[in-house]
């Protein structure tokens, strides 16, 4: 795989953010095998996946903290890693613009530096904990551009899960410094309210709306560890997104809210994924 660490300045934002890329590329025992290094013709473009950090994240984790680099090369798939602060991916009340910024500027932006596929059918967004959320966010917010998204231990039900960490829990950090607990995620800050449902900010409200539209629902992978805080929350976010005409794949296994568990998981998501496994055409 190319590793691409790109900063530039963000219109969206308006300030300069980092963001980093996987692109395909030939291995050595690719070159082993006659043919089998299929990369580089005219017109040849990748399918891609943007992949989301959780909350007190950034665009580094996944490939620090996972083998998300190994996965993808396997499928030979783009991977674009963004930073989205601690804004639940949303046009923040005070703050940034992170929605547009991931739903339009980022996906302008990679298509026309990167060799990857403008089609639906072969874009994808996914991510965890937060961006988990924001995954689904985005994916209802432009449903004709993401056909699949995944989220792993996603805070899906953000009502709930504003709830069972606004009080200080111990899945909040610790600051040293106070001694206490802290939520860097204001509701406030980020949707303008304490209660967001009803609103495009409550992701069953969203696909509603996506479904009244009449436009297209992305199919859904959800992944939860059952000793994860978010367990119950997920259950319940299942079933509503069912009851809305959602394609749901669900699925739980042994594990806690870490990143043991996204980094065996992150696995069987691609391989929910439609993924051809070779470079597509436009």
């Amino acid at each position: 795989m190319a590793f691409i660490q790109t900063h530039f300045f963000s219109t969206s934002l308006c300030f300069g953010t980092d963001l980093n890329v996987f692109i395909p590329t030939p291995n050595v025992d690719e070159l082993m095998v006659p043919g089998g290094a299929d990369y580089y013709h005219p017109g040849a473009k990748f399918q891609v996946l943007y992949l989301l950090h959780g909350g007190y994240g950034d665009y580094t984790d996944w490939m620090r903290l996972t083998s998300i680099e190994r996965y993808a090369q396997a499928h030979k798939l783009a991977v674009i890693m963004p930073s989205a602060s601690n804004s639940f991916y949303q046009n923040m009340h005070y703050g940034s613009d992170y929605l547009t910024y991931v739903t339009q500027e980022l996906p302008e932006l990679c298509q026309s530096l990167f060799p990857i596929s403008c089609k639906r059918e072969n874009t994808f967004v996914g991510g965890l904990s937060m961006g988990g959320y924001g995954a689904v966010k985005v994916a209802l917010t432009k449903p004709e551009s993401f056909s699949h998204v995944f989220s792993l231990s996603g805070a899906l039900d953000v009502m709930s899960t504003l709830e069972s960490v606004s009080d200080g829990n111990r899945m909040t950090p610790l600051n040293p410094y106070t001694g206490e607990h802290t939520f860097a995620m204001d509701p406030v800050a980020v949707f303008g309210t304490t209660d967001v449902r009803g609103t495009d900010a409550d992701l069953f409200a969203l696909a509603e709306k996506v479904k009244q539209e009449g436009r297209p629902l992305p199919r859904l992978f959800q992944s939860v560890g059952t000793e994860d805080f978010l367990w119950a929350s997920n259950q319940g976010a299942r079933e509503k997104f069912r009851a809305l005409g959602m394609d749901v794949t669900y699925e739980e296994h042994p594990g806690a809210h870490e990143w043991n568990y996204w980094d065996t998981n992150v696995q069987r998501a691609l391989n929910w994924l439609p993924l051809t496994g070779s470079t597509v055409e436009e």
